[in-house]
């Protein structure tokens, strides 16, 4: 076998939640550039249709926090594209729900958790009922965060993210017999917003008194790799995932995070 072919998703359907965006739009383009053909699902319906697009593959409009829709978009991504072969848990949210814990209502900590892992859960469940019943075996490979380890967004969301690990390590243990392959891809400091990110140069911005932004300013600044991310790095790694570079990986933490974690 040539080492090409270890990176060759000819031939496999990928369906990425969250897609639209970010690094869930970087994770399409590069398993696209793999061979992959592309199922986008995402809350807004028009940027999955975008990006989809932009790869020749599928969209639809999936609310993961609904299960009834989740079933229902895994089963259409077999219709559509004819198998389901990668799963990628990419659809989370975060802005907006984080915080002291003292501001955090009910509202925001069960919408959350509702999409960050509820979602991940029903979206694992479906993929692998539906892998198991190919029995072609299959990858599974949910977004996590650096946040899983180390605080900074605040308990809502680095609690969801801890546990989206543990998730994937019990279905990676569960579905092993199954050949299917369950790993967690965990983002560092990664740009996605719009221009240009702003340059890294070591300069530790004054404390504001919030210990959570303090903390994540600080390990910013010292970031070993001295740039951002780019939603296409993240990509990458999901592509050493979802291939046959990966075949006797499953359960792992993989973080992608320009030695974030090394601080």
């Amino acid at each position: 076998m040539k080492a090409a072919e270890w990176i060759d998703l000819s031939g496999k359907v990928a369906h990425v939640t969250g897609g639209a965006k970010g690094v869930g739009a970087g994770i399409v383009r590069a398993l696209h550039a793999a061979g992959a053909t592309l199922v986008v699902s995402d809350i807004d319906e028009a940027g999955a249709g975008a990006t989809a697009e932009e790869v020749g593959g599928h969209s639809m409009k999936l609310d993961v926090a609904n299960s009834a829709d989740v079933d229902k978009a895994m089963e259409e991504t077999i219709s559509v594209a004819g198998s389901l072969d990668i799963l990628v848990n990419n659809a989370g949210v975060y802005l907006e729900l984080g915080g002291p814990v003292r501001q955090i209502t009910d509202e925001m900590w069960s919408k959350l958790w509702s999409i960050n892992v509820d979602g991940v859960f029903y979206c694992c469940r479906k993929a692998a009922d539906l892998m198991i019943k190919a029995g072609r075996g299959g990858r599974i490979i949910n977004i996590a965060s650096t946040q899983a380890v180390t605080p900074g967004v605040g308990v809502t969301y680095d609690g969801s993210k801890a546990a989206v690990v543990q998730i994937t390590k019990a279905l990676a243990l569960e579905l092993a017999p199954h050949k299917i392959n369950v790993n967690a891809l965990a983002p560092g400091p990664t740009w996605v917003n719009e221009g240009d990110a702003p340059p890294i140069d070591g300069s530790i911005p004054a404390p504001t008194g919030d210990p959570l932004a303090d903390t994540v300013a600080n390990r910013i600044a010292r970031l070993p790799a001295g740039h951002w991310g780019d939603p296409i790095e993240q990509g990458k790694a999901a592509v050493f995932l979802a291939s046959p570079l990966s075949d006797f990986v499953t359960g792992a933490y993989l973080p992608v995070d320009g030695g974030w974690l090394t601080l």
